[in-house]
């Protein structure tokens, strides 16, 4: 438990600046780290995928808070994204993730990957892109927020891959679409690591200090660093351009997806 612990809380120094770079919980590199982490704590190997989504939601909690805090104090966000759209990924999230849960563990692995690859090319397309002028109308909130719900419950992200292109498509410049993800993703958070809690409530396979399927030490490890470093992450925002900003989000995703594909 302590080795897992110390190196989540170097994780968390790089998780940190990320979510306040990119509008994104992290999920993306905890996720990988924690299956490779978890089984030092004792978590058996078909739980591992389960526990790694639920975990990496635990900490977006925490990092995708501190990121929207700073994303506010700059001007960031964008209220209006969240009358419909934030209720929406909550609710998709929860439901969803109830399933994941019972998924066997090398089918959840490979639609985190894919979601990976997705996410990766999705960004490289529209890196050229302005904001775009499609209406953020209350239907496109609903399903919007529905489907992204429902996707970040497989990659147990705060959806901001998901989230920050869709509201910019819509018309929000890239570091409003940025400071509102930082807020629905730790909305979107909240309900998937509540989900997961209450799936794994009641399995006597789990080791100690667990809550459902959310490991805590891995949890505490991460936020305890990754809530203080967010800030220069935001600090990054709000001196980039927001082309070189678009192109940094398209390369940090694609990195990851490469190193899914390759391991």
């Amino acid at each position: 438990m302590i080795t897992v612990f110390l190196i989540c809380l170097l994780v968390g120094c790089v998780i940190g600046v990320l979510a306040g770079l990119f509008g994104i919980g992290g999920g993306l590199i905890i996720v990988p780290i924690l299956v490779y982490l978890l089984p030092m704590a004792g978590v058996p190997d078909h739980l591992l995928m389960a526990v790694a989504l639920g975990s990496s939601f635990a900490t977006i909690i925490i990092t995708g808070g501190a990121s929207a805090y700073n994303h506010y104090k700059f001007g960031n966000i964008d209220w209006s994204s969240l009358r419909l759209f934030a209720p929406a990924t909550m609710m998709a999230t929860y439901i969803a993730s109830f399933f994941v849960s019972y998924l066997p563990k090398d089918l959840s692995s490979r639609i985190f990957a894919v979601m990976v690859v997705y996410l990766a090319i999705k960004m490289i397309l529209s890196v050229k892109a302005k904001a775009g002028n499609k209406p953020f109308t209350d239907k496109a909130a609903l399903v919007g927020g529905t489907l992204i719900g429902v996707a970040s419950s497989f990659a147990g992200i705060g959806g901001g891959g998901f989230i920050v292109p869709f509201l910019n498509a819509r018309g929000y410049e890239m570091k409003q679409a940025i400071g509102s993800s930082s807020f629905c993703g730790m909305l979107l958070a909240f309900s998937g690591c509540l989900s997961y809690m209450v799936s794994g409530w009641d399995n006597t396979e789990m080791p100690d200090w667990s809550l459902g399927y959310v490991y805590l030490p891995a949890v505490l490890g991460i936020t305890l660093t990754s809530a203080f470093t967010t800030k220069f992450g935001v600090i990054l925002v709000s001196r980039l351009p927001v082309v070189r900003l678009k192109k940094a989000f398209a390369v940090f995703l694609l990195l990851i997806a490469l190193k899914m594909i390759f391991n």
